[in-house]
């Protein structure tokens, strides 16, 4: 069986990375509702309804992806503390040391 390698510090720093990137889609999807929802107001009646329904999709789709990248940098982060407590508790012969298998 092929040896597995985790280097914890860089997965749970991903991790950090995907989650401070998924909190800034949330942001922008509501900076996206926020400047839409100006354009729907002004626009002619005949595109209003087009136009509050484009700023709809695009704000669901920004909280969509933003949700799904947030939640894979959790889970890196939580993988790179499972694989240090695999190191400290089950693998005597690494000596507790993270990432030496």
């Amino acid at each position: 069986m092929a040896e597995i390698r985790v280097d914890p510090g860089s997965l749970r720093s991903a991790g950090g990375t995907a989650r401070l990137a998924g909190s800034q889609l949330m942001a922008l999807a509501g900076e996206v509702r926020a400047a839409l929802s100006g354009v729907a107001g002004a626009a002619p009646p005949e595109t209003s309804g087009a136009s509050a329904a484009f700023g709809g999709a695009v704000e669901a789709g920004a909280v969509a992806i933003g949700d799904g990248v947030g939640a894979l940098g959790s889970n890196a982060e939580s993988a790179a503390a499972v694989y240090e407590q695999v190191d400290h508790e089950a693998m005597p012969a690494s000596g507790g040391r993270p990432g030496a298998r």
